[in-house]
Formats: structure tokens, sequence, C-alpha cells
């Protein structure tokens, strides 16, 4: 009489290298889809506190068509596109120019802003200090930081919006 069906010890060795390969395999793909955001802002941040002296100027380079962001020589993909780099009393757009490039010679500050579907991102930079911040802007809040920045008033936006 032929057999249909498993044993019980046949089951549970099958249940048994399941759950070994899930336990392993499972937190792996769980961080690689919630943190390639979050691992980005790390890399930039990284990019920019370890590359900077002022005794040797780096050269940061934005390419807005490959929205890609280059300090000293090193390249990071941005997590949204890239529109607008705003420094105190300069606005460069992706409308008029493709790559911009400055080197750090004394402390400033700006902004990096660009769009991810319906709102807009913003990493702001103090150098040569590396510290950065990534904000989540509506598009107001976004044109009010423009405007800050642009007239020497950042202050103020952080007074008010953060």
């Amino acid at each position: 009489m032929r057999r249909f069906g498993f044993t019980l010890l046949e089951l549970l060795i099958v249940l048994v290298i399941l759950s070994v390969v899930l336990s392993v395999s499972f937190p792996k793909i769980v961080q690689i889809n919630l943190s390639s955001e979050e691992s980005t802002i790390n890399r930039i941040k990284s990019l920019f506190s370890n590359s900077f002296s002022l005794s040797n100027p780096v050269e940061v380079c934005l390419n807005f068509k490959k929205n890609v962001l280059s300090v000293g020589g090193e390249e990071v993909k941005l997590p949204f596109t890239a529109e607008t780099v705003v420094f105190p009393g300069k606005l460069i757009s992706s409308e008029r120019v493709s790559k911009f490039c400055f080197q750090v010679k004394n402390l400033n500050y700006g902004a990096i802003i660009g769009k991810k579907e319906n709102e807009y991102g913003a990493i702001f930079f103090t150098l040569p200090l590396g510290e950065i911040k990534i904000y989540h802007l509506n598009s107001s809040e976004e044109e009010t930081l423009k405007d800050k920045i642009e007239k020497g008033r950042i202050v103020q936006w952080f007074n008010y919006y953060l």
C-alpha cells in the first residue's frame, strides 16, 4: 500500500530549515528597503564632516543632470531631485546651469533644495564644520528657506519654522 503525505519528522525538518533561512535573510531585506534614504543621508554627512579643513580647501560640486553631490572627488546620489543651491547672496538654479562647483575657504552655510514627489527636501550645511541637517518642506517653507538664506537671515527661518 502506498503512503501519501509527510511524517511529523519531515515537516519539522522543513520548518526548521525555513525558519533558519528566514531569520538570516529577512532582517537584511527589511534593512535594505527601509534605510536607503537614511544611508544616503549618512553618507552625505560623513563626506561633509570628514573632508573639510581650513588649511586644505575641498571642492564641492553638485551635478544637477546626474543628481550627484561630489565632495573632494567622492560622489553620492542625492535622495531627491536637486533644483537649487542657495548661499547668502547667491541662488543657483538647475535651469541655468547643469553643474555648480565651489571651494570651501572660510565659514559658510547654504542649502541644496530639491523635490521628491509632493514635498521638497533640503540639505542645510555649514562649512567647513561639516554639519548638515536634512529637512522635508512644503512649497511655502521651501520658498521661505531660499529667501532667508539668500538674504543672510537664516536664524529667522530657524526661529520661525523649527
